[in-house]
């Protein structure tokens, strides 16, 4: 049965699409909630709905063990326990610049009409518990050919000639590993993530990413519907993993300490916890290996700078450039007071035995 389709714009934005395209665009996606619904109504809607628990396109990467913020284990207790966390300045400031970004890549594209989407969340229409809610959404006029007799360019679920829509995400990142040539589709597995699993929920044939002012473009296609058909399998078990109480493993993320640590803010004195052999070994001889390989890279890294003097690149016979040095100043800080949950290796010649 074909799906239902809804205009995903606000009442002005689809009378400039109607005044432009000469109709409103359509998706498939289930607008969830009003795009005036307050912060802490959006939260706990994205968490979880009448039918269960959500997967944002932001979480998608964090299910997959892709997120550099998030892994599967913070993400799962985030969910269970209904942990909200506040923005950083950074993040806050990453907000506000989304409109600016928006508005420098609508005149960089006059053939793109770039607006707020109708929603705050939105749901696929086959999977409800598949959520997403995008910066901006661009209006696109569907055709059947390019100049070179290319294949269609719509989405599926439209007739050629229509209007639809493409997500669009806003990146104030400074750059760095992952990103590209601008209008490829090179960028960061997380950021493709969550713009593919927002197309997936739209049916769009593809998403805009926008870092600043260089736009790259993501593609839709049948080999990202495999994958994405994937994800969806991936984030499906992960969902049933939290109706029925099953966490994941801890892993090595920054994320799962911060999460174990919120899970066990204090520790009761005098108490001993019995452990498995298996974790035991494995905290110990990695711990020394650690410490092993710290004292050899540190006599490696000397031995370079006892070799490169004052120059400011170290490269091998060969011509491999493979370390550069720099000097700068610092200025002066205070750490700001805050707890330190630390755990130290123990050995068995410590003069406190545990008991």
């Amino acid at each position: 049965m074909k799906a239902k389709t809804t205009v995903p714009l606000s009442t002005g934005d689809s009378r400039r699409a109607v005044a432009r395209f000469g109709r409103a665009p359509r998706t498939p996606a289930v607008p969830l909630l009003p795009p005036d619904a307050d912060q802490q109504t959006w939260l706990d809607a994205r968490r979880k709905g009448p039918e269960g628990y959500r997967i944002g396109a932001s979480e998608i990467a964090a299910v997959l063990g892709e997120s550099p913020w998030q892994s599967p284990f913070s993400l799962w207790w985030g969910k269970h326990a209904g942990w909200q966390t506040s923005q950083d300045r950074a993040q806050r400031w990453g907000h506000k610049l989304e409109a600016v970004i928006a508005e420098v890549f609508a005149e960089d594209r006059p053939d793109l009409l770039v607006c707020r989407a109708g929603a705050a969340l939105w749901a696929h229409p086959e999977h409800p518990w598949m959520t997403c809610s995008p910066d901006f959404l661009a209006v696109r006029l569907g055709v059947c050919t390019d100049e070179r007799g290319g294949t269609c360019e719509h989405p599926p679920h439209l007739p050629c000639g229509r209007p639809h829509v493409e997500p669009v995400e806003c990146k104030s990142d400074k750059g760095g590993k992952g990103w590209g040539k601008p209008g490829t589709n090179q960028v960061p597995a997380h950021h493709r993530m969550q713009l593919l699993w927002q197309c997936a929920i739209f049916n769009a044939p593809r998403g805009h990413l926008v870092r600043n002012d260089v736009p790259y473009v993501v593609e839709y296609d049948d080999a990202a519907r495999a994958e994405v058909a994937q994800w969806i399998e991936r984030a499906r078990e992960f969902v049933t993993s939290l109706e029925i109480g099953a966490a994941p493993n801890p892993d090595g993320h920054k994320a799962t300490e911060r999460a174990l640590i919120d899970l066990n803010p204090a520790v009761d004195v005098g108490e001993t916890a019995v452990v498995g052999d298996d974790i035991a070994e494995a905290y110990e001889t990695w711990h020394d290996q650690l410490a092993f390989v710290k004292d050899q890279f540190e006599q490696a890294r000397n031995q370079l700078r006892a070799a490169m003097g004052r120059a400011e690149s170290a490269m091998t016979g060969d011509g491999r450039v493979f370390a550069k040095r720099s000097v700068f100043k610092r200025r002066g800080y205070e750490v700001a007071p805050c707890v330190v949950d630390r755990l130290d290796r123990k050995h068995d010649n410590d003069k406190e035995q545990a008991k």
